[in-house]
């Protein structure tokens, strides 16, 4: 297992008083995280690009408040990812395993605690989809369309991302993501509890809009192999989240 340290919003997010504020983590930030990450190259295919694509990988992410306490943890699994690339199309599907803890280290949902996750890349784009979501609200699944933080596989300092757009949509709640200003800020290696990493440091903003829209700058750290090792998150004043 791996165990990575992510700094992420201010709010315990994984509490079980608090449901709405973990349905709101999963579609935003985990859909944001995760779903979109898949730039697929054949670099990738080689385990070489900004992405967990290895098969029984597992990712443990901390998650602290802006005083540094502890609020909950989460749990990413590699179950398969099968990926096809020609010089005519892409193709394929990754499936995770998703486990979410309260800051008492305690499950978060019912049964197995797991929040299966299946995405797809194909020519009509990214597309994720958790077929369990009822767990949480009584909707069917939550779905997202769209590529909101994909990271090419040949950044350096000063690589300009382009800008990117998700749709998340569960029942009757949607929201969309909008990232903007992407940018390769620079290069450092960093110490988790993991182990150490060489990474590259992305800032971008970031916009939700939902019931309402919110606006976050964010510092992601990402490792070859493995994808966000480390994210940090401002609002728009630069006040730590």
């Amino acid at each position: 297992h791996v165990w990575i340290k992510s700094s992420l919003q201010k709010q315990k997010i994984l509490n079980k008083n608090n449901m709405n504020k973990l349905i709101r983590f999963i579609l935003v930030t985990v859909l944001a995280i995760i779903a979109g990450t898949f730039y697929v190259s054949a670099q990738e295919l080689n385990k070489q690009g900004y992405a967990p694509l290895t098969k029984g990988l597992s990712l443990t992410y901390a998650n602290y408040d802006d005083d540094g306490e502890f609020s909950g943890s989460y749990i990413m699994k590699v179950v398969s990812a099968n990926l096809v690339i020609t010089e005519t199309e892409k193709v394929g599907k990754i499936v995770f395993d998703q486990h979410f803890f309260d800051e008492d280290d305690e499950p978060v949902l019912s049964g197995d605690n797991n929040l299966q996750m299946i995405v797809t890349v194909g020519p009509d784009g990214h597309f994720s989809k958790m077929k369990e979501f009822r767990k949480l609200m009584k909707v069917k699944e939550a779905v997202s369309k769209g590529d909101a933080s994909s990271i090419p596989d040949d950044i350096q300092v000063g690589t300009i991302i382009p800008d990117g757009v998700m749709n998340v949509s569960a029942g009757n709640m949607d929201a969309k993501i909008l990232t903007s200003d992407r940018k390769v800020v620079r290069e450092e290696r960093i110490s988790t509890p993991a182990g150490e990493f060489d990474t590259f440091v992305v800032a971008e903003n970031q916009v939700t809009k939902a019931v309402v829209s919110i606006e976050y700058r964010l510092e992601t750290w990402y490792a070859k192999g493995i994808g966000a090792v480390k994210q940090v998150v401002y609002d728009k004043k630069g006040r730590l989240k």
